[in-house]
C-alpha cells in the first residue's frame, strides 16, 4: 500500500490552513447565496480527505488544486494588467491581491513537488 509523507511538517500544516481557510470562505459565500461555490467546497472537501487519510492521490490531487489556482489567478491577473493598458484605473490593492494569489498558488505547485513524497507501506 501507498501513502504520502510530508517531509516538512510547516508546509503540510500551511496548506491545511490555507484550504480550511479557501473552504470557510466558499462556505460563506453558498451561504450568501452564490451557489457556484459548491465546486470548490466539493474539491476542497476531497482534498481535505486526501491529505488527512494520507491517500497517495493526495500529491496529484494537490498538484491538480495548485494548478487550477494558477491558471485562475493567473488569467484574472493578466485580464487586470490589460484592462490597465487599455486605460482602466490601477487599482493596486485588487492588483496585488491577485498577484499574491498567484504566487501562493506557484509555491504550494512547487512545495508539493519538493515535500510531499509517496512511500510504501505495510
Amino acid at each position: 500500500m501507498e501513502k504520502i509523507r510530508f517531509k516538512e511538517k510547516a508546509f503540510e500544516y500551511a496548506l491545511i490552513g490555507y484550504i480550511i481557510l479557501k473552504l470557510l470562505w466558499n462556505i460563506y459565500g453558498l451561504t450568501t447565496g452564490i451557489t457556484k461555490a459548491l465546486i470548490p467546497i466539493t474539491l476542497q472537501g476531497i482534498l481535505l480527505y486526501l491529505i488527512f487519510s494520507k491517500h497517495k492521490y493526495a500529491k496529484i490531487g494537490i498538484k491538480i488544486w495548485a494548478i487550477i489556482l494558477i491558471l485562475s489567478y493567473g488569467l484574472s491577473f493578466l485580464a487586470k494588467i490589460v484592462k490597465i493598458i487599455l486605460g482602466d484605473e490601477i487599482e493596486t490593492t485588487v492588483l496585488l491581491n491577485k498577484a499574491l494569489l498567484l504566487t501562493i498558488g506557484i509555491l504550494i505547485y512547487v512545495f508539493n513537488e519538493k515535500y510531499v513524497e509517496i512511500i510504501k507501506t505495510e
